[in-house]
């Protein structure tokens, strides 16, 4: 089947169609044949009880580009960009109305700029990273130079235009 990606035109298969093995942290590298010798490339959509609950891109057998998830009733619950296998670029996450939860920057699963809102869309926090921590493998300019270049109130605007 054809359906348009985050990218374009892609081919769509469900999770359960594809076979896995596992990288070096734990999450599925997908291939399009059972021997895993062909990384799938296009777009993986994993159902529960007839329902879609996750989408993703996938380059290379890894999840790279787009990633939406879903509550269990449909509605969106967090749209992410991830690269190898991790969030690394933009992650929002809604509440069921819609409403924007929270978004951040992230660069391999480490989030460097976080802003958290209310249910009726307020501001309530905003947590930022300064660097060089156990949790975080970036220097403080490092940091600065991802914030430069995803500028995190520039896609909550973005966001907020689509509702």
């Amino acid at each position: 089947m054809k359906e348009t990606g985050s990218g374009g035109t892609a081919e769509v298969r469900e999770y359960k169609t594809l076979f896995t093995e596992s990288d070096y942290s734990g999450e599925d590298i997908f291939y399009a044949d059972e021997e895993r010798k062909v990384p799938f490339n296009g777009v993986v959509e994993d159902y529960d009880g007839g329902q879609l609950r996750w989408k993703f891109d996938v380059r290379d057998g890894f999840r790279t580009g787009k990633e939406w998830v879903y509550y269990e009733t449909g509605e969106l619950m967090e749209e992410n960009e991830t690269d190898h296998n991790t969030i690394c670029g933009f992650a929002a996450e809604f509440y069921r109305n819609g409403v924007l939860k929270s978004a951040g920057t992230a660069i391999r699963n480490v989030f460097i700029e976080s802003v958290f809102f209310d249910v009726s869309g307020e501001e309530i926090s905003r947590e930022t990273e300064k660097g060089k921590s156990p949790a975080c493998p970036f220097t403080a300019e490092e940091i600065e130079g991802y914030r430069k270049k995803y500028r995190l109130n520039d896609f909550i605007e973005s966001i907020r235009k689509r509702s």
